[in-house]
């Protein structure tokens, strides 16, 4: 009951209603409410105050939260611990990435690292930088890499500004029949308001990034797709579906197909108006063990090949 208290608590603090946090959990609202009485009852206190809009945790519900999320901390690590001592030799690693990471790093930092340390045991997951976040905070994930994240607590060592391009359709005003890559400064970005643009779930970092500077240069973009991941979003955008500022491996010329280079333009986005920060996340005070410290260096070494040079 716990771990569902946990998620609830957390998930309602989110989202400030108690509908869409029972939408996001994939529950029924009335399941989330008997749980939370239930916990009141227990308690004697009061976790929701319900008369605020958007509802809010009361401060017992505060602390219930932070205890509750060091109860799961400590858990996974004691899992991890028992993981190490009964099966492998080093352990246990759980590593998330949002969808800027393709299989293009992971692919060589993963063959390296299995050569050195065979008896990791090691899962691979991807997430948001929300959800990652979340994890880290609980003890369920080691490492994310991607995007820095908010929470004073977790440490984010950047490796890279990752170049971005926007890709537009041939129904774009500023579509060029006559060429594939168009120069960033000959055109005039406002023409994109109100286009179609595919996105992805707005509470990713990423899209937060893109949208803020979208807003900064007068674009209201429309977002006609939304889609659960950037590699997802990338493809549609390559099948001129919609336009998408995407990062520039994901629209590598030697991708593009010749049929692809006929409906669409690629605009490489200068990297002083904007890249996307590139880095690994951790809790700051986790132990370091020889094969974490050699992950991180095998990551900061090939990104360097992985992020393309303008």
């Amino acid at each position: 009951m716990n771990s569902k208290l946990l998620s609830f608590l957390e998930e309602i603090k989110a989202q400030g209603n108690m509908s869409k946090a029972a939408q996001a959990l994939f529950v029924t609202q009335p399941y989330i409410s008997r749980v939370i009485k239930n916990a009141e009852v227990n308690f004697g206190v009061k976790l929701i105050d319900r008369s605020s809009h958007p509802i809010q945790l009361t401060y017992a519900g505060e602390r219930l939260l932070a205890f509750l999320q060091e109860e799961n901390r400590l858990r996974a690590n004691l899992d991890r611990e028992m993981t190490h001592l009964s099966q492998f030799k080093y352990g246990h690693l759980t590593i998330a990435s949002n969808e800027v990471v393709t299989n293009d790093l992971y692919k060589p930092v993963l063959v390296r690292f299995y050569n050195k340390y065979p008896n990791i045991h090691a899962q691979i997951t991807r997430m948001t930088s929300r959800d990652a976040e979340k994890r880290l905070l609980s003890g369920t994930l080691d490492f994310f890499i991607g995007h820095a994240l908010q929470s004073h607590k977790v440490e984010y060592k950047p490796i890279a500004q990752l170049p971005l391009v926007l890709i537009i359709p041939e129904t774009s005003k500023l579509y060029d029949p006559d060429k594939v890559f168009l120069n960033y400064e000959d055109l005039d970005l406002t023409k994109l308001s109100g286009e179609e643009f595919i996105g992805t779930p707005q509470e990713d970092n990423y899209q937060r990034l893109v949208t803020s500077f979208l807003n900064d240069i007068g674009v209201s973009a429309e977002i006609s797709v939304e889609v659960p991941d950037l590699h997802l979003a990338s493809d549609l955008a390559l099948e001129h579906v919609g336009a998408i500022i995407t990062p520039e491996p994901f629209a590598n010329p030697r991708r593009l197909t010749d049929e692809q280079k006929k409906h669409i333009n690629v605009i490489e986005i200068p990297t002083d108006v904007l890249t996307a920060n590139f880095g690994i996340s951790f809790i700051k005070n986790k132990q370091t063990s020889e094969p974490v410290t050699d992950l991180l260096n095998i990551i900061s070494e090939y990104v360097e090949e992985y992020v393309p040079k303008r």
